[in-house]
């Protein structure tokens, strides 16, 4: 229905009159009675301000859901984030520090940036490793590092054996490397080289004994890297006299590490004080084997 009126006291106006200050001053007072409703097509394009609006005019109402587009919203800055503040008031959040998250505070509080202070975990997706076979590690500043895995340990026994009744070497007043004749080596670790052994770098833990006659009077024993030209296990030593006659064994235990790039040379040293024949190991003469310097090793990494 289209927008009528009527003007009181009476006077027609006829259709497509116009209505005009002047004719209505002829009325006197007029009265004038609205009825309908004016269409839109009746309304001039920008004849309509705010101040006509009403103030309890509830234009959400009149929208459609998801209407608004982003570009009718107020242009911000690059970076922004909107959110709402205490008042329920939609706001922006300026950009912050490169590097910074955006970190919520909770409810009821404004979020903001924050520098990231670490995580509590991660997933393991997210971690690459260095290489196989490896595992984390800290080192002595307590930084996180790869580190190889141990291999499982190799074992390999070596002694020195000779037939019934024969003796070991004569003692020496001088520096002298022990026989090693025979091992048992599943793991293939040692090299035998008569008076010298090899072994592949790594650590190692060895657990021997040396076999002495009182008649070298005191002796001792170490392990001799001649590769590295280094003294890496000290072993026992004994003070004998000649005349007790009787044989004994010098502990050789301790742990090294071998490093040099490629095999290496090593010698169970042994030196007495006297230099006699069997002076670093008497037979038993028992009808069995006669076992001098022996020991195990264990290759840990």
């Amino acid at each position: 229905m289209a927008l009528s009126f009527s003007v009181t006291p009476g006077y027609s106006f006829s259709d497509s009159e116009k209505v005009t200050y002047s004719k209505l001053n002829l009325l006197g007072s007029p009265v004038i009675t609205l009825d309908g409703q004016a269409e839109s097509g009746e309304i001039a394009d920008g004849s309509i301000t705010t101040a006509k609006l009403a103030s309890t005019i509830d234009i959400n109402s009149k929208i459609a859901d998801h209407n608004i587009d982003l570009t009718k919203l107020a242009s911000g800055t690059h970076g922004q984030v909107l959110y709402y503040d205490s008042n329920g008031d939609l706001v922006t959040l300026n950009p912050g520090t490169a590097g910074n998250f955006l970190k919520t505070n909770g409810t009821g509080a404004d979020p903001e940036w924050a520098a990231q202070a670490g995580v509590s975990t991660v997933n393991i997706s997210q971690i690459v490793t260095s290489g196989a076979d490896k595992y984390i590690s800290t080192d002595s500043s307590g930084n996180i590092q790869w580190e190889a895995k141990p291999g499982a340990i190799s074992v390999a026994t070596v002694w020195h054996q000779e037939s019934t009744n024969t003796a070991a070497e004569a003692s020496t007043t001088s520096a002298s490397a022990r026989k090693v004749t025979n091992k048992t080596d599943p793991d293939g670790i040692v090299t035998l080289g008569g008076t010298s052994f090899a072994l592949e770098d790594g650590t190692y833990v060895i657990d021997g004994l040396v076999s002495y006659d009182s008649a070298a009077a005191n002796t001792t024993a170490w392990l001799y890297d001649t590769t590295g030209s280094s003294i890496l296990v000290y072993g026992g030593a004994a003070v004998t006299q000649a005349s007790n006659a009787e044989s004994g064994w010098l502990p050789l235990k301790g742990r090294f590490t071998l490093a040099s790039g490629g095999a290496n040379t090593l010698e169970i040293r042994q030196i007495a004080g006297a230099a006699v024949t069997g002076g670093f190991g008497k037979a038993a003469n028992l009808g069995q084997p006669e076992v001098y310097t022996t020991f195990t090793l264990w290759k840990i990494a």
